[in-house]
């Protein structure tokens, strides 16, 4: 039995590994008002790992301020942003991108573990009804 949940488990692991901050992130988010931009970096891009950002600072709704680096490039002071308590991003759509396509990628490898499971025990049913006769 932990023998077939165990690989379940893993998957969900992983995925959760690397989906859960983006996860979160997405729940705890909302769009905020940039009120100043000390400085913007575009070296690099996402492709080479190198996400281009700029440093500044933004209001919420209820009129708290938060500050830290705002991933994506061309941003400037008045701009709406997805920001939360420690992250902020030029918009929501590449942490939805991220969110669906871990999740699809973990649903095709559950459901290769499925499909894996199935093959072996119907491969297992043929062998034992396959013995010598008489």
């Amino acid at each position: 039995m932990l023998s077939t949940v165990l690989p379940f488990l893993l998957i969900f692991g992983v995925v959760w590994g690397f989906l859960g901050s983006d996860i979160g992130e997405l729940s705890t988010g909302e769009d905020v008002t940039v009120t100043e931009i000390s400085g913007c970096t575009s070296e690099g891009s996402a492709v080479n790992g190198q996400t281009p950002y700029c440093s500044g600072k933004w209001r919420f709704a209820d009129g708290r301020t938060g500050g830290g680096r705002i991933l994506g490039e061309d941003i400037s002071a008045g701009d709406t942003v997805f920001a939360g308590d420690g992250f902020a991003h030029r918009s929501r759509s590449p942490l939805i991108w991220k969110v669906s396509a871990g999740g699809a990628l973990g649903l095709f490898l559950v459901g290769m573990v499925i499909v894996g499971v199935v093959l072996y025990r119907l491969d297992v049913g043929k062998r034992r009804g396959e013995g010598p006769r008489e």
